[in-house]
């Protein structure tokens, strides 16, 4: 079950970014934007609640590594230019790949 719950996990991520990459549909980038943030935020949670309570630095790493999308967030609500958005891209990309890498242990 555990396996199939990963792979799930990779495809979803997977798919996310590459639609939030390659759409150029404005519309559909913000919902995946959206979705992939969110995503990044259960992503933690499940990091988080699968460690036992006194591995507190392991839940601190998880949760970091989800502000980074937090941020993101609000970086492209202050978005003024497309150059800001893309940084707001990358940084909730950055997040949900590092949160997948981090729930398989690989961080």
């Amino acid at each position: 079950m555990i396996l199939v719950l990963f792979i799930a996990i990779s495809v979803v991520s997977g798919l996310g970014i590459l639609f939030l990459l390659l759409t150029k549909n404005e519309k559909v980038k913000k919902g995946m934007y959206y979705f992939l943030a969110v995503w990044g935020l259960v992503i933690a949670w499940l990091t988080s609640s699968s460690l036992p309570n006194n591995y507190m630095n392991g839940k601190l790493i998880a949760w970091g590594i989800s502000a980074l999308g937090v941020v993101g967030i609000f970086v492209y609500l202050k978005a003024g230019s497309k150059g800001q958005r893309q940084i707001a891209y990358a940084m909730v990309i950055v997040s949900v790949v590092a949160g997948v890498m981090r729930l398989f242990g690989l961080i």
